[in-house]
């Protein structure tokens, strides 16, 4: 017993000895130093090449009875031109149809053994469980080696990229899209196409065979296997399937790399009535994959414009409140690498987030950051990394990159390494070589009533504007003609519709129609008395979604099952939407309006109107130069940019009214066809109740 209290005691001292001795030499006021960065193991992978030239990579991964497949064709990018688009139309015809299988056909087989297929102009994907694998590669090489390109198919693709191009002509980051390929790259270069209307209409089912048969060849050709499969078993399918392939010379491009800016460049697509600016900064340059350039580069722009912790977010976001969110991107690319930041701000902010960026591009350029901010993203970036080698795919992704772009075998194996050498110096050196907002362009997509602002970011008071689709709107000094006034516009349009007569003696109108929202079919209803009564009742399949009641006095409002007496802002709206003939009365209602300029609706030209009311709301109203038609309004509803179209004109009683409204909300398009409009003949009082 005495021996083991000793035992104990003897314990208990060298325990507090060994707390005392690390106390003396250890300070734990500071975080101990990291040790070196690991070589990562990456793990095997086989390949082999057929005698066609076709190269393939074999990633075994025996976990999961899973098996994917990818081919990629190496070629050089292709200018598509004026015929911009054909390559996708191209590659989205591969699995639509071959010499064995129609484009049905093809999907029910892949659907029945729970696999995927995807075709792309630059090459073709597939997977599925393992115990389909051959099955799988004869589907995919069938779709790869024997399309057809059917011209029904082809139709489809057109219609659908078409209708495409349509809810893009509103859409912020593809009218900015459009805006950079313009800007930034020459018309000749394959990142200087912008996909429109004309380019589509000129591909033929022609452009898309000959692409395929002079550019799909084996020699050209790169395969990644990864799953449940062995070397010997790939070897053996691949052969089968694709060993017929027939090598050919394939064309080589070459481009310029694009002049580099100077000074700063303001470009800005207008947006009406936005209520917020797409606002982004860029620069171009030279960055190839693989360059030493890449990976400290890719530091500096996490500390600038990655997450919460960038120096974007913390200005834009939590300083000046001026988004949700600011960010930015550097890339390499065997053309032309590049830099920009993005933000969808405020709209009253364009400039002045613009501004704020460009503060922070010359802190990172100006000065040191952290020590502490450049640990934090680099355990970050390490941290994206080794999650991202869960998953067996990426194995495959490095081994194909490093045959694609020709990088030392070890490129991905020292990535930790090569992250953890880079120094505050080095996140210096890369701001000052590849960020530079005094030589660069400066891009916006908003409602231009703010381009003086952004007149002041350029130092001659330049900003360029373009349309949708990146060209360039030319001023026409003939768009307004002399002495046309907003009252005449309003004039013009009165006596389109019927003329001041015909509507002053309109007391009642009442309108059926129905609305549609995707696949729901919406029944609507409204009614207008005396320019002082009004409702509005929207049901579907017999239940009311949505009502409004204003009898001149009081209103009421219902929606999902729910009634409450509106408020002051809804009855001031109730007022205004009472009034049969707004235009009649416009000075009157408290609307002040000015003519802005002249643009083309449907094709042909319309004169614009901006019209504010008295609490300072604004709308654009677009009316045909010829016809005297309204025929587009522009304005903002909950904080949303609205467009209406109005079409089919058709007169009942002497006055002309719009058979179709097209409202469109983001992607949202909601079409309202009118069945039954009725002129003074008489309406109850009790529906307004």
């Amino acid at each position: 017993m005495k021996m083991k209290n000793l035992y104990r005691l003897f314990a208990l001292v060298v325990a507090v000895c060994f707390v005392f001795t690390a106390s003396a030499q250890v300070d734990r006021t500071k975080a101990p130093a990291a040790g070196p960065a690991p070589k990562v193991q990456l793990g095997d992978y086989d390949s082999f090449t057929l005698k066609n030239g076709m190269k393939v990579l074999v990633v075994e991964n025996h976990k999961l009875p899973q098996v994917g497949f990818a081919i990629s064709l190496l070629n050089d990018p292709i200018a598509e031109g004026d015929k911009a688009g054909y390559l996708s139309i191209m590659g989205q015809l591969l699995d639509r149809g071959t010499t064995n299988r129609t484009s049905n056909e093809i999907a029910e087989e892949i659907d029945f053994i729970g696999a995927e297929l995807g075709a792309s102009s630059s090459g073709i994907n597939a997977g599925g469980l393992s115990r389909y694998k051959e099955k799988i590669l004869e589907l995919m090489a069938d779709v790869l080696l024997n399309p057809t390109f059917p011209q029904e198919e082809f139709d489809k693709i057109v219609k659908q990229t078409l209708s495409g191009l349509e809810a893009n002509k509103t859409d912020p980051k593809s009218m900015a899209g459009n805006m950079r390929s313009r800007v930034l790259y020459p018309a000749d270069h394959p990142y200087g196409d912008v996909l429109t209307e004309e380019t589509v209409k000129s591909i033929t089912v022609a452009d898309c065979k000959k692409h395929y048969e002079t550019y799909f060849k084996p020699n050209k050709a790169l395969m990644a296997i990864v799953g449940d499969i062995t070397t010997k078993e790939a070897k053996k399918l691949v052969k089968k399937y694709f060993g017929e392939w027939e090598a050919a010379e394939v064309p080589s491009h070459k481009y310029e790399l694009p002049a580099k800016m100077e000074g700063k460049r303001v470009v800005l697509a207008n947006k009406d009535a936005a209520p917020q600016s797409l606002v982004r900064i860029y620069n171009s340059f030279e960055l190839k994959k693989g360059n030493p350039d890449e990976i400290p580069a890719k530091v500096m722009n996490s500390m600038l414009g990655r997450g919460f912790s960038g120096l974007l977010m913390k200005n834009l976001r939590e300083d000046k409140a001026y988004t949700y969110g600011a960010g930015s991107r550097i890339y390499a690319d065997r053309l032309v690498g590049g830099f920009y930041t993005s933000s969808e701000v405020k709209a009253e902010v364009t400039d002045s987030a613009l501004m704020e960026m460009v503060v922070e591009l010359d802190r990172i350029r100006d000065t040191k950051l952290t020590q502490d901010h450049l640990n934090m993203t680099k355990a970050t970036m390490a941290g994206d990394f080794a999650r991202s080698l869960e998953d067996p795919g990426t194995i495959a992704q490095f081994a194909m990159s490093i045959e694609r772009y020709n990088l030392p075998a070890d490129y991905y194996a020292t990535y930790l390494e090569k992250l953890d050498k880079v120094t505050l110096e080095d996140v210096q050196a890369m701001a000052q070589k590849y960020i530079d907002p005094n030589n660069a362009v400066y891009l916006v997509v908003g409602d231009k009533k703010y381009k003086t602002q952004l007149a002041k970011l350029d130092s001659d008071g330049v900003v360029e504007e373009f349309d949708y689709k990146g060209d360039v709107v030319k001023e026409d000094p003939n768009a307004i003609p002399e002495g046309l006034t907003c009252e005449s516009v309003i004039d013009s349009y009165v006596a389109a519709i019927g003329g001041k007569e015909k509507w002053e003696a309109v007391k009642e109108i009442s309108i059926k129609g129905q609305m549609k929202m995707g696949p729901m079919s919406i029944d609507v209803e409204t009614a207008q008395k005396n320019n002082e009564k009004f409702c509005m009742k929207m049901t579907m399949n017999g239940q009311v979604m949505q009502a409004m009641y204003f009898n001149g006095t009081t209103g009421r409002v219902e929606a999902q099952g729910q009634q409450m007496p509106a408020n002051e802002t809804q009855l001031k709206a109730f007022k205004k939407q009472a009034i049969v003939c707004p235009e009649l009365t416009m000075a009157e209602q408290g609307y002040e309006m000015k003519i802005v300029g002249a643009e083309k609706v449907d094709g042909e030209k319309a004169y614009k109107l901006e019209v504010k009311d008295d609490e300072g709301n604004t709308r654009y109203d677009f009316f045909n130069a010829n016809t005297g038609l309204k025929v587009k309004t522009v304005a903002q509803q909950q904080g949303m940019s609205m467009i209406m179209l109005y079409k089919d004109y058709k007169e009942v009683d002497g006055i002309k009214y719009p058979f179709q409204t097209i409202t469109k909300m983001g992607p949202q398009e909601m079409p309202l066809t009118i069945t039954e409009l009725q002129v003074n003949k008489g309406i109850d009082d009790a529906i307004f109740n």
